[in-house]
């Protein structure tokens, strides 16, 4: 006896230059929508971290004395004279020195969180999203580029460091953060 097998059913292939009907385009408009609301939903479930931390205040002390030791290093690596207490660091300018405390948020956690959110909330493998954890470091790496680069602009004028802080590096730090995933996310 021959094992009977169901039909599976065909689609009929388009031709390449085939004109999509008004239903076929809001098919895929319905993906891409849902598509985007699951992202979102994941998205905001892996930023739950991000909201706790906030809202209990949490700081770790570890990170900010690592965040102030490594921009220290890279400050005088490339020959700025610095001094640092605690997570204060001092750099010469022209009449007298200028310092600026380390704080928590200045270590770059949001962007780190962001980035972690970012990555899981995609629809890639497992694998793809693990190799997107490399990014994390990557981040922060860029966030002591950010932090040196204050403390040089504050040498050639100190008046430049709120412009730098607040504007510049701010939003610098999420286009960062968003082209580095969407790199990942187009060549990885």
């Amino acid at each position: 006896m021959k094992p009977r097998h169901k039909k599976q059913k065909t689609r009929r292939k388009r031709p390449k230059n085939a004109v999509f009907s008004a239903g076929d385009f809001l098919r895929q408009q319905k993906r891409a929508i849902r598509k985007t609301l699951v992202f979102l939903v994941k998205f905001n479930l892996l930023s739950i971290p991000l909201y706790a931390i906030i809202l209990t205040g949490f700081q770790s002390g570890f990170l900010m004395d690592a965040t102030s030791n490594m921009v220290v290093a890279f400050l005088r690596a490339t020959g700025m004279e610095t001094a640092m207490h605690g997570n204060i660091i001092t750099v010469p300018v022209k009449d007298g020195s200028f310092g600026a405390f380390v704080s928590w948020d200045s270590t770059g956690w949001k962007s780190m969180l962001a980035m972690f959110a970012l990555v899981f909330a995609t629809e890639f493998p497992l694998r793809k999203k693990m190799f997107g954890l490399v990014l994390i470091p990557l981040v922060y790496a860029v966030n002591i580029l950010r932090i040196w680069f204050m403390f040089f602009i504050s040498t050639v004028d100190t008046n430049y460091f709120a412009l730098a802080h607040l504007t510049v590096w701010s939003w610098g730090l999420i286009f960062a953060v968003l082209g580095l995933w969407i790199i990942w996310m187009k060549k990885f």
